[in-house]
C-alpha cells in the first residue's frame, strides 16, 4: 500500500512541476505580447506627434497657402483617434498596484496632466493597465468604424469618449468634517492603506478589505454597488420552482449509484488517494507477505553474516586508546605551539 501512496505523491509532484513549467512559458509569452503592444502604441503615438509637428510647421511657413486637412472624404475624422489607440496596454504584473484603493462611483481629482484640478466620478477601473476612466474628464473624439455605426443603426462618424488616466495621477475626494468647525467639506486624500484583508482560497487573491487614512482611525467606506436589474422573460424558471426541494438525501443508502463515483474521479487514475476497502486489504496483504519474506531471509543467514552484523553493532561503541608514544608526540606539538623550549620535559597529554 505504501508504494501506491508514494506513486500518487510522485504523480502530484510531477504534475505540479509540469504545471509550473507550462505557466512559466505562458507568462513569458504574455509578457512578450504586452511588450509588443507597448511598442506598437509608442510607434503610433510617435508617428502622430511627428505628423502634427509637420502640419504645424507647414501651416506656419505657408500661411494662407497651407493645405486644408479637414476636408475631403475623411475630413470629418481629422483630429480624431481610433478606438484601439485610446486603450492603454496592460502593465507587467510586477508593475501593477498590489491593491486598488479606488472603485467605480468614487469621486476623484486629477493632479497631473492637462485635466489637472478637475473632479469627477470613476466609471471604470482597468486593473490590467493600472488606469481609471472618469466621467466627463479627459474626453477625446474617437472615430467610429463603419461596421459599428451600421450595427448601432446611426450614421455618426465621431463620438466623444473619456480616455483612461493612470491611477497614480488621481486622488480620492471625500467629505470629512472640519476639525475646527465640524462642517463637512471635500478633502483630497493623498494616500490610503488597506486593513482587514483576508485570503480568498477560491478566487486565489486577497479580499478588498477596508481602506483607512494612514496615521488616523478614519475609515473611508467603499461606494455602494448598484444592484443589477434583471428583466423577466417567458422562458425563465419561476421562483417557486427554484425553491422547491426535490432532493432529500438519506443515511440508509447512498444518494447515487456507486458506479457513478468511478466515472467521475477516474478509477485507475494515478492521482487517486482514496481507494476501495477491498483494494486496500489486497495491497496490505501483499505488504504483509513481503515483510514475512524479509523475516524469513533474516533467519537463513550464515554464521559469517551473523558475525559481520554483530561487529557492525559493536563498532560504534568501541573506543581505541592512544599509546604512550602517540601521547608524547601530541604533547610535543602542543608545547611547540605554546613556545615551550624543546629541552623541557613534556608530560604526555591524556586523551
Amino acid at each position: 500500500m505504501q508504494r501506491v501512496v508514494q506513486r500518487s505523491q510522485q504523480a502530484v509532484k510531477q504534475a505540479a512541476r509540469q504545471r509550473e513549467r507550462r505557466n512559466a512559458v505562458l507568462d513569458s509569452a504574455k509578457s512578450y505580447e504586452r511588450a509588443k503592444q507597448r511598442q506598437r502604441r509608442r510607434q503610433v503615438l510617435t508617428g502622430t506627434i511627428k505628423d502634427a509637428r509637420k502640419s504645424q510647421k507647414e501651416g506656419w511657413e505657408l500661411g494662407e497657402l497651407a493645405p486644408r486637412r479637414d476636408t475631403g472624404v475623411n475630413g470629418n475624422l481629422y483630429g480624431t483617434k481610433q478606438s484601439f489607440d485610446i486603450v492603454p496596454p496592460p502593465l507587467e504584473e510586477k508593475n501593477r498596484p498590489e491593491w486598488y484603493h479606488l472603485r467605480e462611483s468614487d469621486r476623484v481629482v486629477v493632479i497631473r496632466g492637462r485635466e489637472k484640478g478637475k473632479i469627477g466620478r470613476i466609471t471604470n477601473v482597468q486593473e490590467e493597465s493600472g488606469s481609471v476612466m472618469i466621467e466627463r474628464v479627459n474626453e477625446i473624439e474617437v472615430a467610429i468604424p463603419k461596421y459599428m455605426s451600421m450595427a448601432s443603426g446611426h450614421d455618426r462618424e465621431v463620438t466623444v469618449y473619456p480616455s483612461p488616466i493612470p491611477i497614480e495621477n488621481v486622488r480620492l475626494v471625500y467629505p470629512l468634517p472640519d476639525p475646527e468647525t465640524g462642517i463637512l467639506r471635500d478633502v483630497i486624500v493623498d494616500r490610503l492603506e488597506p486593513i482587514n484583508r483576508e485570503w480568498d482560497s477560491i478566487k486565489r487573491k486577497h479580499t478588498a478589505g477596508e481602506r483607512v487614512i494612514p496615521g488616523t482611525k478614519t475609515i473611508i467606506p467603499w461606494p455602494a454597488a448598484g444592484e443589477e436589474q434583471f428583466e423577466d422573460a417567458e422562458d425563465d424558471t419561476l421562483r417557486i420552482s427554484v425553491e422547491e426541494k426535490t432532493f432529500r438525501p438519506f443515511l440508509v443508502h447512498p444518494p447515487m449509484p456507486m458506479s457513478v463515483i468511478d466515472e467521475l474521479r477516474g478509477k485507475y487514475s494515478k492521482f487517486r488517494t482514496r481507494h476501495d476497502y477491498d483494494f486496500v486489504e489486497r495491497m496490505e496483504a501483499i505488504d504483509a507477505r513481503g515483510e514475512k519474506r524479509k523475516e524469513l531471509i533474516k533467519g537463513m543467514r550464515t554464521p559469517l553474516q551473523e558475525l559481520a552484523e554483530k561487529r557492525k553493532e559493536e563498532k560504534p561503541t568501541q573506543t581505541r586508546e592512544l599509546s604512550e608514544a602517540q601521547l608524547e608526540a601530541i604533547g610535543r606539538v602542543i608545547a611547540q605551539e605554546k613556545g615551550i623550549p624543546s629541552d623541557t620535559p613534556v608530560q604526555p597529554t591524556a586523551p
